[in-house]
């Protein structure tokens, strides 16, 4: 299940996007203990799923939401604030753009470039420490940070590099290797967000447009089960082969696994029912290495 952090300064309006996230209306008054929430999306495609195959239960998709007290924007962060971001799958930066003082794009700006100067220092430490002998990191890793503090000296991010760099750094925790997303609560000013980082600008929060935002953001799609009654979604990363989205239901299913059918519910709702779509030859057969597809309805075999 996938964990976003929302990251803003005090009065960016993260206590009421975390209450229309996760439907829990409670403040943190502590910095450094964040509240948790289940963010469910209430995907329309499940419902008529559930229609079609008269299932008697729904269960949608859920992501979980970490939610911190913020800092106002005069004093910063500091280091320690960040120790459970490196846990996260996403970043999402949350900032004020419902009040008429309020300067979205200079707030947004100011937060990615806390994550730049953190990072920055982070790697500037360590490559101290190898030349003077003292480091826990080897010569290759070295050269990939050296390679690393140039995009940060640039102002880019690390999620920029080759994912073969990132993997000769897993381990060391930076915040920039992780997805970032900039949220704008309100809509008073138009302005612009940092250049090539995915955003979303909401009067009011929308849940059926913020949700698959942000999985498009995390590189995951959604496929759907039928089972038992119930009509389920579940989320998993792009590229994701039929076996390994066999173990997100179930261990079982992943280890016995047979093969597996689909169909684009697009399709299936088209043609009415699962029954039809096998006469007509509407069903794609995946063997264990075969992709799943975003919005793909799945029926697994196993033993």
């Amino acid at each position: 299940m996938p964990k976003i952090v929302l990251f803003g300064y005090s009065g960016s309006g993260k206590t009421a996007l975390f209450y229309a996230l996760t439907g829990r209306k409670e403040e943190t008054y502590d910095p450094f203990a964040p509240k948790t929430g289940k963010g469910r999306y209430k995907d329309t495609t499940i419902d008529t799923l559930a229609e079609i195959h008269q299932a008697k239960k729904q269960v949608y998709p859920e992501l979980d939401i970490f939610y911190f007290k913020g800092f106002p924007a005069a004093s910063g962060f500091p280091a320690r604030f960040f120790d459970v971001f490196f846990e996260m799958d996403m970043i999402l930066c949350v900032v004020n753009n419902f009040d008429e003082v309020s300067d979205p794009q200079k707030d947004a700006s100011s937060l990615l470039m806390e994550l730049i100067l953190y990072d920055t220092e982070k790697i500037q430490a360590l490559l101290k420490k190898q030349e003077e002998g003292a480091a826990a990191i080897t010569s290759q890793q070295a050269e990939i940070l050296a390679r690393a503090l140039r995009l940060l000296d640039e102002e880019r991010l690390l999620n920029e590099l080759p994912d073969t760099d990132k993997t000769a750094i897993y381990g060391i925790q930076l915040l920039t290797v992780k997805k970032i997303f900039f949220y704008a609560r309100g809509d008073r000013r138009s302005f612009a967000f940092p250049a090539g980082i995915p955003y979303l600008m909401q009067k009011e929060t929308d849940n059926a447009l913020f949700f698959p935002a942000v999985l498009k953001a995390l590189s995951y799609i959604t496929f759907y089960t039928v089972k038992g009654g119930i009509a389920q979604g579940w989320v998993i990363p792009a590229g994701c082969a039929a076996k390994q989205a066999a173990g997100r239901i179930h261990k079982d299913i992943e280890k016995g696994f047979i093969k597996a059918v689909a169909i684009p519910a697009k399709t299936l709702f088209e043609i009415g029912s699962w029954q039809a779509a096998k006469h007509s030859g509407a069903l794609k057969t995946l063997g264990q290495h075969s992709l799943i597809s975003d919005g793909d309805v799945v029926e697994f075999y196993f033993r």
